[in-house]
């Protein structure tokens, strides 16, 4: 007959629920049990992997202007050019596309941007608010507040 791992246990008697072994040998708290039974990390270095991929930017293609968001991009940056020669720094919101450097040509992100503009060039296309000179070809919403 082959001889088994516990052999030498298998036919103790199990451990009375009388106070002398409960002293010797106290129960564990439920707390404790469902420590046991936690979660671990079964993939190691898994959690550091999404929180790296949530930091990452999604990159997509610049999307063309539709006509009726180009007709209110237009008025909105006259109602600012009319602002600016009076002399005042509106601020405004804008969403703007800003290439990668690495990928394809028209492949990047939209950034959001808020603050006070300080020029809109008309001939350059571009538009400065804060320190951030932005083309306005590249500018897809714009709000002023």
């Amino acid at each position: 007959m082959p001889s088994f791992n516990y052999d030498d246990i298998i036919d103790l008697p199990y451990p009375r629920n009388d106070w002398n072994t409960l002293i010797k040998h106290p129960r564990m708290s439920i707390e404790n049990r469902a420590k046991i039974f936690s979660p671990f990390a079964a993939l190691r270095g898994h959690s550091d992997a999404i929180e790296e991929t949530a930091d990452k930017v999604l990159t997509i293609r610049q999307d063309e202007l539709m006509e009726d968001s180009r007709i209110e991009l237009n008025e909105t940056l006259g109602e600012l050019a009319e602002r600016l020669q009076r002399g005042e720094h509106p601020v405004v919101k804008v969403t703007y596309f800003v290439q990668d450097r690495v990928l394809a040509d028209g492949v990047g992100t939209y950034e959001n941007m808020e603050g006070a503009v300080v020029k809109l060039d008309g001939l350059g296309q571009t538009i400065q608010i804060v320190d951030k000179i932005i083309s306005l070809a590249n500018i897809k919403n714009m709000w002023l507040n």
